[in-house]
């Protein structure tokens, strides 16, 4: 009697267990869009940002009459350690501006499908975790959102019910290596 109740307790428990973890993973993984929208607004920022400055590099170019590359070039040349380190600046800034606009658009090209694998691929975790530091979560209403949601609710049953079988016969396996073998005793 006392046997059963406990069951029924323990099945009541993990049932509910089941369902916190399932609304925890369609919430989770639906705020993906949002995140992602925000972390695109950023790294847009960023890139306009950069933008900006080289175009003041550009301008301080044309008044010397140079183009940008020779005016970096003229810096890093100088043999002036101050304005050696101003033309790595500025070619730094070049491949900063490159690498954020090829991450904006891979990421702006991205299906919806494929966008969680491209995030991951061109991210910069820098912005990332700017991005998280001000992420306003919000209540998805897109398909997008639920089709993250669906996975969510996927992912996060798969891994309840692969921790719930490995508590199953994790004392089998904890007990085997220490459990006596019993010998078998022939007749003769």
């Amino acid at each position: 009697m006392m046997g059963t109740f406990f069951k029924k307790i323990l099945r009541f428990l993990g049932g509910f267990l089941d369902r916190i973890i399932a609304v925890f993973g369609v919430i989770s993984f639906a705020q993906f869009p949002q995140f992602f929208s925000q972390y695109i607004q950023r790294l847009g920022g960023h890139l306009a940002e950069a933008q900006f400055m080289l175009v003041r590099f550009e301008m301080t170019a044309e008044y010397f009459g140079m183009t940008l590359d020779e005016y970096i070039a003229t810096h890093v040349n100088s043999g002036h350690e101050v304005f050696v380190s101003s033309g790595q600046l500025i070619n730094d800034l070049v491949n900063r501006i490159n690498a954020l606009e090829k991450a904006l658009t891979a990421l702006k090209e991205a299906s919806v499908y494929t966008r969680w694998w491209v995030f991951l691929r061109e991210c910069d975790y820098s912005i990332v975790q700017e991005t998280w530091l001000d992420f306003t979560p919000g209540l998805p209403t897109t398909m997008e959102g639920a089709i993250y949601g669906l996975c969510g609710l996927l992912i996060s049953w798969l891994l309840y019910q692969g921790v719930k079988t490995l508590l199953k016969f994790l004392p089998k396996l904890v007990s085997a290596p220490f459990s006596r073998r019993r010998r078998f005793m022939f007749p003769a």
